[in-house]
């Protein structure tokens, strides 16, 4: 397998290769997705392998494109986060890339690694900077990171989670040799309404009985809907996470959810971090995090005591219902609900978009 070179500052072709994300950062990012933003990277940044770096193409007052993502020495085996995993076909089963096709089948670890990947920690990826939407200057970019990325030994190139409404970019890519594929599918709420009422009147006809019937289900149990800002410890949040993680599969990890509720509390403030909750008698039977970001929320974490034989339909109270209720007061636009469960969210009023995956092996 080749061996990965350090790169210089400044690569060969004129790319700037960071290895941090640079103060400067969200100067310039735009109206690209509020999870490209400084804050938003460093909170999960760790997805990348070998650390988050930013490959831009500069200009004469910051980088004209660029992205996030880094290089990987070698598989990983992750079922979202490995490009050679997603574009072989190997995880057609856990519903990543499931129609195919899938460019990469057949090749082996050497032919792919290492590799440059292009890719948002925060499961969605987009160009920024004040060119991010100019097809030349994207071209411009696409070549200096090719150019770059043969100077430095990558086997090929890849990028994950890319967003449908940057489409100049897929064209880009596709111009370039790469194939481009679906990926997943994430789900978004547009707030269109001014209460319940009208988050309710605008569900189809079926689900807006299915709702009703659940919120007097929940009043007749003496389950309490309610919001809070987030504190400064969150022990009776741990438990439900661990239920949820165990639930689908995972490994829990108290101190590191722990540390993720610090980082958010430090880095968006408490005024910004949300706390859905569902009691009963004092009891927490389910939770959702909403993180505001301008007038976006992110439904970012949930959990639920699955044990509790009066939790049912909790779930759905706090991550959507509440949240409906809450937001145009908030002055709220829009609620990312990201991934999976595409079906049930889609039955709450969400938008879903397909995102998509690229690869290109280097000659």
């Amino acid at each position: 397998m080749t061996t990965y070179r350090p790169e210089p500052a400044l690569g060969a072709a004129g790319l700037m290769v960071r290895t941090d994300i640079p103060e400067s950062w969200d100067g310039w990012v735009g109206r690209a997705p509020v999870t490209l933003r400084r804050r938003w990277i460093s909170l999960a940044e760790g997805r990348i392998p070998g650390g988050v770096r930013t490959f831009g193409l500069p200009g004469p007052k910051g980088e004209q494109v660029a992205l996030v993502g880094g290089v990987m020495q070698a598989p990983t085996g992750h079922v979202r986060f490995d490009p050679q995993r997603v574009l072989s076909g190997g995880s057609v089963a856990d519903g990543v890339a499931a129609e195919g096709p899938h460019p990469w089948k057949g090749r082996s670890a050497d032919e792919l690694f290492p590799t440059c990947l292009l890719m948002g920690p925060n499961y969605e990826s987009a160009p920024v900077g004040p060119g991010s939407r100019d097809p030349r200057l994207l071209s411009a970019y696409l070549d200096a990171l090719l150019d770059w990325c043969r100077d430095q030994g990558m086997r090929s190139v890849s990028a994950l989670f890319l967003r449908p409404d940057h489409p100049e970019f897929l064209d880009v890519l596709r111009g370039a040799g790469f194939d481009v594929v679906p990926m997943v599918d994430r789900s978004d709420m547009e707030v269109t309404w001014d209460d319940l009422d009208g988050y309710i009147a605008g569900l189809r006809r079926n689900q807006r009985f299915s709702v009703r019937r659940e919120l007097r289900e929940i009043a007749a149990r003496g389950v309490e809907i309610s919001e809070r800002p987030i504190r400064d410890e969150e022990p009776e949040l741990l438990p439900l996470r661990a239920q949820l993680m165990t639930k689908y599969g995972a490994v829990p990890d108290g101190e590191r959810e722990a540390a993720s509720f610090r980082h958010l509390r430090e880095h968006f403030g408490p005024e910004n971090v949300w706390i859905v909750e569902a009691r009963q008698r004092g009891a927490l039977l389910s939770f959702t995090m909403l993180v505001r970001d301008g007038d976006q929320w992110t439904a970012l974490m949930s959990g639920t005591d699955y044990e509790h034989p009066d939790a049912s339909f909790t779930y759905f109270a706090t991550m959507f219902y509440r949240p409906a209720e809450l937001a145009p007061g908030q002055g709220i636009t829009t609620i990312s609900y990201g991934l999976g469960t595409v079906q049930a969210k889609r039955l709450r009023g969400c938008t879903v978009s397909t995102l998509s995956a690229a690869g290109l092996v280097l000659d």
